[in-house]
């Protein structure tokens, strides 16, 4: 992305930024609230179009992809999920093969292959029949992350995927993310995620985009960007760094 900025009514929500993000890694977009992640991961989603500058994906320009085109190619999941009108788990992820075979298609023997394969991925097998309306908040989003695998994309946006769950869910959800971007199946894939918790950001992804107030202030790989200088940067708060007693690896606190 080159110059990407975006206004509304004259005020500025995301100051001009350029990024070249390569696949096969996971990127956590991290800052305070109202610093304009979610408005960058909209239009990586192509569901803003940026004010100024331009996204390119693939070498092509998001304004030149086809709808069900890019869809097959990149899925994204909200901040907040609409409400899934007592579908099974298993129908909530075949809507996921949509863009491939549209409303009236047919949904064949590789809708089914990605289906199934998508389900056990995230270790759903076992509730595939249960509404998706009664499963806990974290096999909820483990559903709408096994559609989002059902869809076949190589890049997956997710806005907060972890937020209301707790944190033995919150590691169940990175978990599969992380394992996603590892590769499985002969297939490696893109993420990038929006994360509050700056120790699990740290933990689950390859390298860290910091915003603040609208602007980038920050970009790095994650370990690297776990000091108390940069943290303080980017939230605002004195903060502190200290080696995790089991891994060595930096954990934060604020001071």
């Amino acid at each position: 992305m080159q110059q990407v900025g975006f206004h509304v009514a004259g005020r500025e929500i995301l100051a001009p930024l350029s990024l070249e993000l390569s696949a096969g890694r996971v990127y956590g977009l991290i800052g305070p609230n109202g610093s304009g992640k979610s408005t960058l991961l909209k239009i990586l989603a192509r569901q803003l179009a940026p004010g100024t500058g331009e996204v390119r994906f693939e070498g092509q320009s998001l304004k030149e992809w086809r709808g069900r085109a890019f869809a097959r190619r990149v899925a994204y999941m909200p901040q907040f999920m609409p409400p899934s009108d007592g579908m099974s788990v298993r129908e909530l992820v075949a809507l996921g093969r949509y863009p491939w075979h549209g409303a009236l298609g047919r949904f064949g023997a590789e809708d089914r292959r990605m289906v199934e394969s998508a389900i056990r991925r995230t270790g759903l097998a076992h509730f595939e029949d249960r509404a998706v309306d009664s499963l806990s908040g974290g096999e909820r989003q483990r559903a709408w992350l096994a559609l989002m695998l059902a869809q076949g994309a190589g890049c997956l946006l997710l806005d907060e995927p972890t937020s209301a769950l707790d944190i033995a869910h919150q590691m169940e959800v990175l978990t599969i993310i992380r394992e996603l971007c590892a590769g499985h199946e002969g297939e490696r894939m893109s993420v990038i995620v929006i994360l509050h918790d700056i120790n699990l950001a740290a933990r689950t992804c390859d390298e860290l985009i910091a915003l603040r107030g609208g602007r980038l202030v920050a970009h790095g790989p994650a370990q690297e960007m776990m000091q108390p200088e940069r943290l303080a940067a980017i939230y605002g708060l004195p903060m502190g760094v200290i080696a995790h007693p089991v891994s060595g690896k930096p954990l934060s606190y604020v001071l």
